[in-house]
């Protein structure tokens, strides 16, 4: 903060002997960060950096800081249906060159909802506020104080819409802003209204509104842009960079400067408005750029090529929510940064929600599992238990395992004094799209405050895609597959990428002295991860694999070393190559020390070919999404498993536990939190029966969690959690 402070203070004295001025400007009925930004000649990065809690939204009567370069405001207007410059010009008593002159972008014409400056504001009583002390900041939020006058809403409407009916007359319909509906509606930041859409209109209660000034028309570039000096071209600099950072377009920039050199080269001096906003190396944070927006281009072909969600955009761009300009210069992340994590906390603490409980609003839950029903009779049970015991009915069978876990959640939030309504639904199928619409389009979805399931990943990204527009955040809670397109989209079960970097992270901490050998079943699916371990472990020994996936004892013999534990990377899903290597490794042994790791315990590791007595013997290390307790170590079974045993008479399968463990978690983060959204960005990890959770999200998608384990076979064929 010091050094953007002494910034603003050393451009002051040394380059334009001019004291930064800020106005107090009281938000009225309709206006957004945009239209302010329009009134009074600045950005919305200069308002949402001296106001960083408009970000969030802007409400009828709050006080808000706008740094001003000179004394003047504009008027503005919102483009209505049948607008054209020249009518737009009548109605505010000037002419449509001068329109023109003040919205250059306006020559290619006008689009519905864009927001116009049309003329000069009389010059209003506001106080401004002036610091020539350069703790500009400080001076602002002292001389302004919020006043926070939040509208309020009385009740909510349906608007079905009709054919060929627009945002703006639906909004003139209601008599409120389009900014309204879109609020309540987020999916109309991205898209437009469709035929059919049901749409939540607010009901506001009546408050008094202020009026805007007719002023007098300017027809001049430098009438509009009142105060400007030379500006020296620093190496590296761009017009991109340059227009953002002094509150101008390119085009502007250009007109500015006729002739301008395009190559911009370094020590060219330019004529640039006089008030600076914010140095370029503190608006653009490493991973991220600058791009120029180009004519007839769009907020959804910008999101489809760049493959991130309209959350990350408008997160990066607040502004964009207000209209999309040919020449407007926006931050995308990096390509080679598209992936990078917006919100990343270390696996280093574990969180005790239940201690820490303090919303006890009722919870509204939505479960959509494929109980099948469509298929079953129920009438016939013999038959249908046969159905659901055989292979056709896997799907069903863990459903209902996964649902009695949801149960017991419920049950035990309710003991810690939460209250939960639980709706049910079934999907029936995979791949059923069409049907998942239509479930959430014939229930209301709207008030839920989080949806577990559908389980599998085609369904569940459906759900997300349809409750986008709510924002009701949707949990997957068996797929491995990550969603790139919905930031409502939460996948609780780690990655096999994410499960490899763990054994691999931790193999690396402790790897000095350690012979590294690395063996990796023969073919094309193994070779990404062969490569990766190759990378990570330039001086490991490969080990030479056979046609057939078989290895020798001579080739054993030659990557494993006598003078130094030996640590073996086994890659491979082939019960006969995992059933030859552990039985020569374990024959190495009596020699050698030996400690076997695998990044993907997967079930040939577990068939009867592969004695447990020599992975026990090896140590097997491995990473994994849950605990694997002990089920017949009754000394050791918590109390969900007892109480389980005790109710059903047996002990529960994994679903049952992980439909327990992610049920409870969302319950305890939904009551210590006012959403979801707000609790996944705890710092800290926490943990259940089997399960563990540590959200994390990328720009371009939604979140996922990165909370795993490292288990160890110990001797005594006892599985240990060491990470």
């Amino acid at each position: 903060m010091k050094k953007v402070l002494m910034f603003f203070l050393v451009l002051v004295m040394t380059h334009i002997s001019y004291a930064q001025q800020y106005k107090s400007h009281k938000v009225i009925q309709g206006e957004n960060v945009y239209r302010i930004a329009k009134r009074y000649n600045t950005t919305p990065e200069a308002i949402y950096r001296i106001n960083p809690t408009a970000k969030e939204g802007i409400s009828e009567g709050q006080i808000l800081a706008i740094p001003v370069s000179d004394d003047q405001e504009y008027n503005t207007h919102i483009v209505g249906e049948g607008d054209t410059v020249y009518n737009i010009s009548k109605k505010y008593d000037t002419t449509p060159e001068a329109i023109y002159i003040l919205n250059p972008d306006a020559v290619n014409g006008i689009n519905l909802g864009q927001i116009l400056k049309v003329n000069k504001l009389e010059k209003n009583k506001e106080k401004d506020v002036e610091d020539t002390s350069g703790n500009v900041a400080d001076a602002v939020l002292d001389s302004i104080k919020p006043l926070e006058e939040i509208r309020k809403i009385i009740t909510f409407r349906t608007h079905k819409v009709k054919k060929k009916e627009t945002l703006y007359g639906i909004a003139k319909q209601y008599g409120i802003a389009i900014d309204d509906i879109k609020k309540h509606n987020k999916r109309l930041y991205s898209e437009g209204i469709r035929k059919r859409d049901k749409l939540r209109i607010p009901i506001y209660e009546k408050t008094e509104t202020e009026t805007v000034l007719a002023g007098t028309p300017i027809d001049t570039l430098s009438s509009r842009i009142s105060s400007t000096t030379n500006y020296t071209v620093k190496p590296k600099e761009t017009k991109y960079g340059i227009a953002r950072r002094h509150g101008i377009t390119i085009a502007e920039l250009e007109k500015l400067n006729p002739g301008m050199s395009p190559d911009l080269p370094i020590g060219l001096e330019i004529t640039v408005p006089t008030v600076i906003f914010v140095p370029m190396e503190e608006i653009i944070e490493p991973g991220f750029e600058l791009y120029e927006v180009r004519p007839k281009e769009t907020v959804y072909s910008i999101l489809k090529r760049t493959n991130i969600s309209s959350d990350s955009l408008f997160k990066m761009n607040p502004y964009v929510r207000d209209g999309l300009r040919a020449g407007m210069v926006i931050t995308l992340p990096q390509q080679n940064s598209r992936d990078s994590l917006a919100i990343d906390f270390e696996e280093r603490k574990i969180d005790i929600l239940e201690n820490m409980l303090s919303n006890f609003k009722t919870k509204k839950l939505a479960i959509m599992l494929p109980f099948g029903l469509d298929t079953l009779d129920l009438n016939a049970r013999t038959e249908t238990e046969e159905y659901i015991k055989g292979r056709r009915g896997q799907g069903i069978r863990v459903a209902l395992d996964f649902y009695k876990g949801v149960q017991i959640a419920v049950d035990s939030a309710k003991t810690k004094g939460l209250s939960v309504e639980l709706n049910v639904f079934d999907t029936q199928h995979k791949n059923n799209v069409n049907y998942i619409k239509s479930l959430i389009d014939q229930n209301n979805f709207d008030e839920v405050d989080a949806v577990v399931g559908p389980l599998y990943h085609t369904n569940v990204e459906a759900a997300a895609k349809e409750l986008k527009k709510y924002d009701t955040p949707v949990f997957s809670p068996i797929s491995k597959r990550e969603s790139k397109l919905y930031s409502n989209f939460f996948q609780t079960r780690p990655t096999d990428v994410m499960l490899q970097d763990k054994l691999i992270s931790y193999v690396k901490k402790d790897s000095v002295d350690k012979n590294i050998v690395i063996i990796v079943q023969q073919g094309k699916r193994y070779e990404k991860i062969k490569n990766k371990l190759i990378s990570e472990f330039p001086d490991a020994k490969i080990a030479k694999v056979e046609d057939g996936n078989y290895v020798y004892d001579v080739n054993l013999n030659k990557v494993l070393a006598k003078n130094k534990p030996n640590w073996v990377f086994l890659e491979s899903n082939d019960v006969a190559m995992i059933s030859n290597v552990t039985g020569g490794l374990n024959a190495k042994a009596e020699s050698h020390q030996v400690t076997l790791f695998t990044t993907d315990k997967n079930n040939a590791f577990d068939d009867d070919s592969v004695k447990n007595n020599h992975l026990s013997k090896l140590h097997l290390h491995y990473p994994s999404i849950d605990k694997e307790y002990d089920n017949y170590d009754t000394e050791k079974m918590t109390s969900f498993v007892a109480r389980y045993k005790k109710e059903y008479g047996t002990i529960p399968s994994k679903y049952t536990v992980r439909g327990f463990d992610i049920t409870y978690d969302i319950l305890m983060r939904l009551g210590t939190a006012d959403d979801i959204y707000h609790a996944a960005s705890f710092e800290g990890t926490t943990e259940y029966v089997e399960n563990k959770f540590n959200y994390a999200k990328k720009l371009s998608g939604g979140y996922y969690n990165k909370a795993s384990y490292i288990i160890k076979f110990d001797e005594d064929l006892k599985l240990t959690v060491i990470e």
